[in-house]
């Protein structure tokens, strides 16, 4: 679909089959990102991973980082941190439970999520922090997601400054700014220096080590920041209160989940650890059917054009043409999915890798996370910690809805932003298992 947005010429994707030519055929001519107010605030200047225009700098960064963040022995080494955040989340409930209070299963994942995140970044814990940091936050993710007058019509872009949309927008970029700066400031106070020994590296301890070694600029280590604190903290996080809300409306499924988590664990160890999640066939296809459903970006990250391209359907593109992939549109398309619109995690029995994170499997009709030069460099921890989270609430618990309230009544509608969220938290009654 070809749609002329303002002074922008941009190209809505919403089959697997264009998909394949965007993010694989064409590849190289489609994986720049074009200029946007929001993005290019929040980013210094796109200087991060996410937003930077393509190019060998591009390139560069999302090597040094991929390399020194994502790979397999950094995300194993965080492990004890995701472990403790389960016990943190499982104790909350319990107080939840003991006070006869419903749970809200959307706050729950997001400061799991969160809190996760940020000790990994930060190596330390931002619970109670003088920074409201959830608020922050949602501000950030709101900012990004948010029409900016300039983006269509650039000669407009005084109207942005009128409305106070602009000033809004720096202060949060000020907000985060403020955080990152803090917790720079304590890693370089601190006298003992856990950067010392590599094995006890948090992320920011790599970034001031790669930034000493002139390898990446002040901006680049605070955009890669932005990266990992905005994109990070929301993906895993809206993923688990989906499923949940969609499990909750099927007792059922929900039954089922839990029996194969809780027979495969067992009651002797008291939780699920992430050595389990590989057993845990049923759990996969249901974090893969609410990702279909429900992928945490609706609307991947936008492309521009580098070079002219003619897709498979005969439409020819030009330089400097925006183009969006609607994932949320692919995962319920009717021509390559059958009962699209129906929640049914045994879709995925007969196709598909029983790997998760192998989505490339899909042949593109389940991009959560893009594909190709721009696939998202965290996918494999963001879905590790969706699993690991998602699998201790059903082993741990069981759920139910508040009195008074039936499957019909849950409310599934969608809130609009850079990630698609439930427009209405979901609180649920726990029992302890």
């Amino acid at each position: 679909m070809h749609l002329k947005l303002g002074q922008v010429s941009a190209i809505v994707v919403s089959s697997a089959t264009l998909a394949r030519d965007v993010l694989k055929t064409f590849d190289l001519a489609c994986c720049s990102r074009p200029h946007n107010v929001a993005t290019f605030e929040l980013s210094y200047g796109s200087s991060d991973i996410a937003f930077m225009p393509y190019g060998e700098r591009w390139s560069q960064q999302r090597k040094l980082c991929t390399v020194e963040f994502f790979n397999a022995r950094k995300i194993n080494s965080f492990k004890s941190v995701r472990e403790d955040e389960i016990v943190r989340m499982a104790k909350h409930i319990s107080s939840r439970i003991s006070g006869s209070l419903t749970v809200n299963v959307s706050e729950l994942a997001l400061y799991f999520s969160c809190n996760t995140t940020c000790r990994m970044a930060f190596g330390r814990d931002i619970a109670g922090d003088d920074f409201n940091v959830y608020d922050v936050l949602r501000e950030a993710q709101e900012m990004l997601a948010s029409f900016f007058m300039a983006d269509y019509f650039p000669l407009l872009g005084w109207v942005d400054v009128a409305t106070g949309k602009k000033s809004r927008l720096r202060k949060s970029f000020l907000k985060l700014d403020g955080i990152y700066q803090k917790f720079i400031d304590l890693h370089l106070d601190a006298k003992t220096s856990r950067s010392e020994s590599e094995e006890n590296e948090d992320l920011l301890d790599v970034l001031l080590r790669l930034r000493k070694d002139e390898q990446l600029t002040e901006n680049n280590l605070k955009g890669v920041l932005m990266n990992i604190f905005i994109g990070g903290t929301d993906s895993s996080s809206a993923v688990v209160e989906w499923a949940m809300a969609e499990l909750i409306r099927q007792p059922e499924l929900m039954k089922r989940a839990q029996e194969e988590v809780r027979s495969c664990v067992g009651r002797s160890k008291g939780k699920v650890e992430e050595s389990d999640l590989q057993q845990l066939q049923y759990l996969k296809r249901i974090v893969k059917e609410t990702m279909r459903l429900h992928p945490p970006f609706p609307l991947l990250v936008n492309r521009e054009i580098i070079h002219p391209v003619t897709l498979s359907d005969g439409c020819q593109i030009p330089p400097k043409t925006t183009i969006y992939v609607n994932a949320w549109a692919i995962g319920r398309d009717p021509d390559v999915w059958e009962r699209p619109e129906a929640f049914d995690p045994d879709r995925f029995v007969n196709i598909g890798s029983p790997v998760v994170d192998s989505f490339s499997h899909y042949d593109f009709k389940l991009i959560p996370f893009g594909e190709g030069r721009r696939t998202c460099p965290g996918k494999n921890l963001g879905m590790l910690m969706a699993e690991v989270a998602l699998a201790n609430l059903l082993y741990s618990f069981d759920w139910q809805l508040p009195p008074g309230m039936s499957e019909e009544d849950v409310n599934m509608e969608e809130a609009l932003g850079l990630t698609v969220r439930r427009k209405h938290a979901l609180c649920l009654v726990a029992a302890k298992f």
